[in-house]
């Protein structure tokens, strides 16, 4: 039986494009037709034109293969053959032994955090036997299962991460074990991993190839992205980290151009098997310039038009008018291949568009239009024929053959249908995954948001919190971010106010986690605590007040506006006893220190301890206690401070908590080094840093490494001291919340001017002085530069700025100390006696004492 005609029914011979009866159209799964498009999706000589970016993408496979791994970028417009080029690449780097593993980015915003990294370690552990995973996962096993949870079934002996606090250093333990992985599975064997469509990557997908990216060089691993960089404005997240991963010697960006003429031409013939004339080439290539993809949908359009044919008649007569009718855009042409399907294809592709790129056919046969299984089956194989989607890799789901074509399909559905075709969809998931609907949170906050206005705004708020815990777990601060915004956006208009102060303080404390823009998460917590003001709500205030002074102390904010926010916390949470009063002291006590009202500080510090010890919570007393070992420049306390110090040590031990452990023990090998315990102090030390690398904890750790160049400079071992300290920077700039490159340039500081070097920082210290009205606590070092340098009218006129009133214009915070020595040692350089009087008084108490920065 021939094709029958959508028109008029008449059979017609297989070959026909047109109906022989009314001269319609056929469909376009005719078999000389369907040859044509599959040649022109994938044509042999594609890859005309590609041979330079082939060379440079194989040169750099050789080079992996030998142990100098790369990081290649392949750039272009949409359909300019990125992902084909990924392939050719993948290609000619399996035969010769790499294992090859793809991550694909989705460009629909219901995909789950580390959606590429995932599928790509998924590949791996699918790929390999139990005895070889041990092996190669060794300690990141934990890790990498909370991304990828069926590792839990091929290895049921792993055992769980021990939670962490701070969450910049639990980011940073889970981007360490995986690239510790990483290193290893590419040392076993080299590997080529090719993330597609990073344009579209999560923004925690894309800090963790950030933070992969500086160990490439030295592994047998190669990566390939690919990403459209049309898209790219300057506020893309993807911008960053291009700018970032251009920091590496590994990194090679490639760009891909479109075809030339000459190439369009033998495109358009390997796909046809027909050569178009001049004047129609030079038509489709002013119209797709030489985009692969478009020139395939343009020779499409030639075969199903049968324009070649008509154009060979036409020009036999010397007429040339086929070339008109070729469409004036890429959508157009979309537009005119999809209009070649049959309306039931048009309209299950349309319901298929609004689930995503991928669909599955079990949410498709749910939808209220499902026109029943013959019809929907048909309709499968008409668009499989004609290439307008493909299978995916799991049985019953389909994709899209190119964003583009989904675009297009989803655009044309009117906004009222799009609305309830999302919340019908997320009924749907719902319903099908009601046993565990942990693997489809996002999905089900993107279904349930994108059906707002009209849509349940109950269920939207509800899938958009729990994707944003989701993501927080697996540390992906950005994705849980942007669900939590989700969940304003549900809430925008309600009646629910106190929701959406709780949703406000949650999305604070997620971008405070984040690391990278403390003042929007201020300015946000400040939003919260004035909205829970207004509507009465203590506990919310307290909470939005905690949350906003961890927001400034991390980064090492003043603390003034916090300690404004948690005093007027405190009267709302009532005259007794309570954790959450606990907390809000404590945290008052440390704003306070930071504000440098250390004598107020103290007495908040007493109540929240005695408050504590009341409520008889170990954990909540060692916590209060913690908060104010950063208060180290007032010598009455000295013997207090440290009695509290122990104290605290003792009951983070007590609790079992590693990680409080180590924060109270890092305050106790400062005090020995005041005490001048040296011998006690190294003993403590090496089991500091063991359990630091026991656990993991890379804070910890950075603390090891920094004490370690200060120990040196200590002993006199100055080379020794700058190589801990450029390790110690190296290794801190990877937690962005930490102050690394501040530290190292204190250390490097002391260092240079062991070593007669000062000359060498002046140029760089005198504009940060001049140009940056924070850095006023670095002015005792430039007075000290230049007595060192002798030259005394300069250091003359920074000491006198600084010894008014008795040294007071001096700030009084944890450098103050090592302000007063430097300044004693241009006050000696001076000969000032009549300034070194107050100097003495001023560090006599610390006589007996080292003095730590």
């Amino acid at each position: 039986m021939g094709l029958v005609c959508g028109q008029c029914g008449r059979s017609n011979r297989d070959a026909a494009r047109y109906c022989d009866g009314c001269g319609a159209a056929l469909p376009a799964g005719s078999p000389e037709v369907t040859h044509a498009l599959q040649a022109a999706r994938t044509p042999g000589e594609t890859f005309v034109g590609r041979e330079r970016e082939l060379a440079a993408l194989r040169a750099a496979v050789d080079q992996g293969r030998a142990g100098r791994g790369r990081i290649l970028a392949l750039a272009g417009e949409p359909g300019i053959g990125k992902t084909r080029t990924a392939q050719a690449l993948a290609d000619y780097a399996q035969p010769l032994g790499l294992r090859v593993l793809w991550g694909r980015c989705h460009e629909e915003p219901g995909a789950p955090p580390y959606w590429p990294w995932y599928q790509i370690l998924r590949s791996y552990v699918g790929s390999h036997d139990t005895a070889a995973l041990a092996t190669v996962l060794s300690e990141s096993a934990g890790h990498i299962a909370e991304l990828v949870p069926e590792l839990l079934q091929r290895l049921p002996g792993v055992q769980a991460v021990s939670p962490t606090a701070d969450p910049a250093q639990a980011r940073y333990r889970l981007f360490d074990a995986i690239t510790g992985f990483w290193k290893r599975a590419s040392a076993g064997e080299p590997l080529l991993v090719i993330v597609d469509n990073l344009h579209w990557a999560d923004a925690s997908s894309l800090r963790l190839l950030e933070f992969l990216a500086p160990e490439i060089a030295g592994s047998r691993l190669v990566m390939l992205l690919t990403y459209r960089d049309m898209e790219l404005t300057r506020a893309h997240p993807l911008s960053a980290t291009l700018a970032e991963l251009a920091r590496h010697g590994a990194f090679q960006r490639i760009k891909l151009g479109g075809l030339s003429l000459a190439e369009t031409s033998r495109f358009i013939e390997s796909a046809t098997g027909e050569s178009p004339s001049a004047e129609l080439l030079a038509r489709v290539h002013d119209q797709t310039e030489g985009n692969p993809l478009f020139v395939a949908e343009m020779a499409r359009f030639l075969v199903e038009e049968s324009v070649l044919g008509a154009e060979r008649h036409t020009r036999q007569r010397g007429r040339t008018a086929a070339a008109n009718r070729i469409p004036e855009g890429i959508r157009e042409a979309i537009g005119t291949r999809l209009n070649r399907l049959s309306p039931a294809c048009n309209a299950l592709l349309a319901d298929a568009a609004v689930i995503g790129r991928r669909f599955e056919l079990r949410v498709l046969t749910e939808l209220p239009a499902d026109p029943g299984e013959e019809v929907r089956l048909a309709a499968i194989e008409e668009a499989l024929a004609a290439a307008v989607i493909e299978p995916a890799a799991e049985p019953g789901a389909y994709a899209f053959s190119h964003a583009l074509i989904r675009e297009t399909l989803y655009d044309e559905v009117p906004a009222t249908r799009r609305s309830r075709l999302h919340l019908c969809i997320g009924a749907i998931i719902e319903a099908l995954h009601q046993e565990d609907p942990a693997p489809v949170l996002s999905a089900l906050a993107h279904h349930y948001c994108a059906a707002l206005p009209g849509g349940d705004a109950g269920k939207a708020v509800e899938y958009a919190r729990r994707a944003a815990e989701s993501a927080n777990e697996l540390f992906a601060y950005e994705a849980a971010a942007s669900f939590y915004e989700l969940a304003l956006q549900a809430l925008e208009g309600g009646s629910d106010a106190r929701a959406r102060v709780r949703v406000q303080i949650a999305l604070g404390n997620t971008l405070t986690k984040a690391g990278e823009n403390p003042q929007e998460a201020e300015n946000l917590l400040q939003q919260a605590a004035k909205s829970a003001r207004a509507l009465g709500l203590s506990e919310e205030l307290a909470h939005a007040a905690c949350a906003f002074e961890e927001a400034s102390w991390r980064p090492g904010l003043l603390g003034h506006a916090a300690a404004r926010l948690l005093r007027e916390a405190v009267p709302g949470l009532g005259e007794g006893d309570s954790a959450l009063k606990t907390q809000v002291l404590s945290q008052l006590t440390r704003a306070l220190i930071f504000s440098g009202e250390v004598d107020e500080a103290m007495a908040i510090h007493e109540q929240a301890v005695a408050m504590a010890r009341r409520l008889g919570d170990t954990a909540l007393l060692a916590a209060a206690l913690r908060t104010v070992l950063s208060e180290r420049w007032q010598p009455e306390r000295f013997e207090k401070r440290v009695a509290t110090t122990v104290e605290a040590l003792r009951l983070s031990q007590q609790v079992g908590d590693r990680e409080q452990v180590l924060d109270a023990w890092s305050w106790r090998l400062f005090d020995l080094i005041e005490l001048g315990e040296m011998h006690l102090r190294e003993i403590e030390f090496e089991a500091y840093v063991r359990q630091a690398d026991e656990i993991r904890q890379p804070f910890y750790q950075y603390i090891g490494l920094s004490s370690r160049a200060m120990l040196a400079l200590f002993q006199g071992q100055l080379d020794e001291s700058e190589r801990h300290a450029k390790a110690a920077l190296a290794f801190g700039k990877r937690m962005p919340s930490l102050d690394a490159v501040g530290i190292y340039g204190v250390q490097m500081f002391s260092v240079r001017r062991e070593q007669g070097r000062l000359a060498e920082l002046v140029p760089l210290i005198e504009h940060f002085v001049r140009t940056t009205p924070e850095a006023a606590t670095w002015r005792p070092g430039l007075a000290l530069i230049y007595a060192e340098l002798d030259r005394r009218e300069q250091a003359r006129a920074e000491f006198e700025a600084l010894a008014t009133e008795e040294f007071r214009g001096v700030t009084r915070d944890a450098l103050w100390l090592m302000s007063l020595v430097y300044l004693a040692d241009v006050c000696a350089y001076l000969g000032d006696g009549l300034r070194a009087g107050a100097l003495y008084r001023l560090l006599a108490p610390y006589g007996d004492r080292n003095i730590v920065a």
